[in-house]
């Protein structure tokens, strides 16, 4: 499934981000672009899941920061990014958080890895971390994929894109 990822100069903020990806990626002027956040959980635009429209169309987007790193997405479908630093991840790795029975992740890398493909998935299906990580298998999805990206050094990232319709 096409998508459309961008990485972002530090500094830059989420708004400011989606409107120049939309710009590009939509071939509409950023100004045209009005963006936000709402949690499906509480109804708050402070946090929770993107969204974006030009000029009154709504888009697929997602977007993702750890430390000065921020990535935004665009699809055709639902779509989740996420990037993870692998440092923050061991720091706080809790096994039964991420990984479901008979999963196993034995390094650093391999646990931020499982972090960031779960996380992304989570986030293509508009839930978020209000479902457990430990609930996603990522051998068994059947309407979703997920795929690692490019990450600047000490990271992960991941984009998952629904397969469905």
């Amino acid at each position: 499934m096409p998508y459309d990822v961008r990485w972002h100069a530090p500094g830059t903020t989420t708004k400011r981000a989606l409107a120049l990806h939309a710009a590009d990626h939509l071939g509409v002027t950023a100004e045209a672009v009005n963006s936000g956040r709402l949690c499906p959980r509480c109804g708050s635009s402070r946090h929770g899941r993107p969204w974006l429209r030009a000029y009154g169309v709504a888009h697929h987007v997602s977007l993702s920061r750890s430390g000065p790193h921020l990535v935004t997405a665009f699809a055709d479908v639902p779509i989740g990014v996420d990037v993870e630093s692998v440092a923050d991840v061991a720091r706080g790795w809790d096994s039964s958080l991420v990984l479901a029975p008979g999963e196993t992740a034995s390094t650093d890398l391999d646990r931020a890895r499982a972090w960031s493909r779960k996380e992304a998935v989570l986030k293509q299906r508009g839930t978020g971390l209000l479902v457990p990580m430990a609930s996603v298998v990522l051998a068994d999805l059947d309407d979703e994929d997920w795929t690692d990206l490019d990450a600047p050094d000490g990271h992960v990232a991941a984009v998952s894109t629904s397969t469905a319709g």
